[in-house]
Formats: C-alpha cells, sequence, structure tokens
C-alpha cells in the first residue's frame, strides 16, 4: 500500500505543507544509493516512517515563508539504517536545500563517531555521477567541497574551543545522549537563523517521546551535568 502522507499533529495553525519542497527533499534522498550491506548500490527507498520525517521537517512551511521545524530530534532503534538517513539528510543540506554556501556538520560525542555518518556520504556521493561532477572529496580531514552551490559538508571533533564563530547551516548531532555535559550542543546550535537547522540522533530508542517530554528529560540530564 502505497504511502499516504499525513502531516505531524506538531504544525501551527499558522503553517502549511508545500508538497513540491517535500517532494523535493525525499526525491534527492532516494536518488541516493545504498552503500553497505546487502542493498549496497541500489537506490535507497524511504520507509513509510522516514518519509514522514522528511516530509515534516522540509515541507511544512511557517508564515514567514521557511520551514517551521528548524530542529528535528529523531530516534531511531539500532540496525534500523540512522547513519544512512542522516548521511541522505546531512547531502542534502549541502546540494539541494537552497542554501547559499551551506556549511554542514557532523558531531558526536566523539570524532570517530561523527565520521560514521561522513563515512556513509561520502560513499553516497562517490557512487553518484552528478554528485561527484560537482565535488571535491578529501577523505584525510572528512570534508566534502561542493563547487554548486558552493560549500562544504565536514566532520567536528568533540572539542569546544575551535567553534565559535563557525557559520553553521546545517548539523547533524549524533549520539546526543553519550555527551558528557552540554558545551558543546550550546556551541553549536547558537548560530544565525537558516532555513536549515540541525537534527538530533539518538539511535537506542525504545520507544516514541513527544517533544515536551523530550525536552524535559534533556533539561534534567543538563542539570545533572551542570
Amino acid at each position: 500500500m502505497a504511502f499516504e502522507y499525513q502531516p505531524t499533529r506538531l504544525m501551527l495553525p499558522t503553517s502549511h505543507y508545500d508538497k513540491k519542497r517535500a517532494d523535493h527533499a525525499v526525491n534527492f534522498i532516494q536518488a541516493l544509493k545504498h552503500t553497505t550491506g546487502k542493498w549496497q548500490g541500489q537506490r535507497i527507498m524511504l520507509l513509510p516512517w522516514e518519509e514522514q520525517i522528511v516530509r515534516d521537517i522540509f515541507g511544512i512551511i511557517g508564515e514567514d515563508g521557511f520551514r517551521q521545524f528548524r530542529n528535528a530530534y529523531i530516534e531511531i532503534a539500532k540496525k534500523n539504517g540512522k547513519s544512512t538517513l542522516s548521511s541522505a539528510l546531512a547531502l542534502y543540506l549541502l546540494y539541494a536545500d537552497g542554501e547559499a554556501s551551506p556549511e554542514v556538520y557532523s558531531a558526536a560525542c566523539d570524532r570517530n563517531q561523527a565520521s560514521i555518518v561522513y563515512k556513509e556520504a561520502e560513499k553516497m556521493v562517490r557512487a553518484c555521477p552528478e554528485l561527484m561532477k560537482r565535488s571535491k572529496v578529501n577523505a584525510s580531514i572528512k570534508r566534502i567541497v561542493s563547487y554548486n552551490p558552493e560549500g562544504f559538508y565536514q566532520v567536528l571533533s568533540a572539542e569546544t574551543g575551535s567553534k565559535h564563530g563557525l557559520n553553521i547551516s546545517g548539523l547533524i548531532f549524533d549520539e546526543i545522549h553519550a555527551q558528557k555535559d552540554r558545551k558543546l550542543y550550546d556551541v553549536l546550535t547558537k548560530y544565525p537563523e537558516s532555513d536549515s537547522g540541525w537534527i538530533d540522533k539518538y539511535p537506542d530508542a525504545g520507544k516514541r517521546r513527544e517533544l515536551r517530554i523530550y525536552l524535559q528529560w534533556m533539561d534534567q540530564c543538563w542539570q545533572r551535568w551542570v
């Protein structure tokens, strides 16, 4: 049965669903290919819950003309394609989101963890001739440079001192629950408003939480950290 999208109940009365913008994101992601496992070399086909996420993020538009959801917190259980989806989202933010000079980053509790998403994204780019024509991949520093639009996707280390002043347009923050404190989170999420945003992945969730419960839970964690 074909997926029938219904906007999230978190959509504001002043917002609307833009199918064209949502289709743009879905079609870009589904033009990419799996890079590992039994589906290697096959195009990504979003599952209904994945397509729901993508359409909610990129298709629900606020009254200001920009996306309503600039921040997305996503819980995905282990072995359910969290890195594949995150890599595809990072590439969309880099190549197809309409940002003039996109700066997209991956962050986590350490650089090796953040590199997991990057490595899959790099393989996706190498498997797509259209993207390779407009890109330079520098694996040694974990950086993908886009020539059109002019921008890049970069892995960050866990140190906070060098992160001030970054002009972040998109951020994939992996395993936020593993952070020892909130310093890196605060530095990376305090940047000028854009129509991009940051995406948190908490991979070991056993059940779905409402946004308000997530915020209460994070506040409790941060109070312990502080």
